[in-house]
């Protein structure tokens, strides 16, 4: 009985937060480069019985450097399928501005994300803008001989940033007129890079001027009745 109440509760998460994942790729990868990127949390719930935890949603997501400052990328919301919610999302990773010898950089993501749910053949589809401020330190310089060993970088990054999601329907669930059109996300995160893979750990301040005491689920925020609180890990692999 535990389990059927955990199943439909996380059927209800996904209904109300389709958008939780981590950021995508916070710096571009190199020209001709590939990444497969896989991350792991959610909103944190207070679930009856069990625990206060962060929901285990789960995407996979491939990239791809177009240039030295573009990367386009597509992600699928792998734990969203097992509930028969079909969600993607594709973008590209634009950088905007980098210091070399500071090694600070801004990049602007502009995303699109598509749901359909086959339960009541209901299609959406959410524009989304990211921006994100990124930091290099504890930086390894690579050497001549380092390169023709075909040794890679290693170093770590913070990032914050804020993703923006336009929400296009006039109607929510049951007929309820839509009254909140922008939804801005805010996120902090780190960032740990050995050779080709990375391991990253990010929180999320989701929908922080939406009150959260008339939903479903109980969401746990560091603004009380604001919006949830999200953490995520995840990791890259470059090849």
């Amino acid at each position: 009985m535990r389990a059927v109440k955990l199943i439909l509760m996380f059927g209800a998460v996904l209904t109300l937060l389709l958008s939780c994942s981590s950021s995508r790729f916070v710096e571009p990868l190199k020209r001709g480069e590939n990444a497969l990127a896989l991350d792991f949390g959610g909103p944190i719930v207070s679930v009856p019985g069990v625990a206060t935890i962060p929901i285990p949603f789960s995407s996979l997501t491939y990239g791809r450097g177009l240039t030295q400052k573009l990367t386009a990328f597509g992600s699928w919301y792998t734990t969203a399928s097992v509930f028969n919610v079909w969600q993607f999302d594709c973008g590209v990773v634009r950088e905007i501005w980098y210091n070399s010898e500071r090694k600070m950089g801004v990049t602007l993501s502009p995303q699109a994300n598509f749901a359909f749910d086959s339960f009541e053949n209901n299609f959406s589809f959410w524009p989304i803008l990211e921006s994100n401020f990124h930091w290099k330190y504890k930086f390894r310089f690579q050497q001549q001989d380092d390169l023709l060993n075909g040794s890679k970088q290693r170093y770590n990054f913070i990032y914050a940033g804020v993703n923006t999601w336009f929400e296009l329907k006039g109607t929510k669930a049951h007929g309820v007129k839509q009254t909140t059109r922008v939804v801005p996300n805010f996120h902090i995160g780190h960032s740990i890079r050995r050779n080709d893979w990375s391991f990253n750990v990010e929180m999320k301040m989701l929908s922080p001027f939406s009150n959260n005491e008339s939903v479903v689920l109980d969401y746990r925020s560091i603004l009380g009745s604001q919006g949830a609180t999200g953490v995520y890990i995840g990791v890259i692999k470059r090849f």
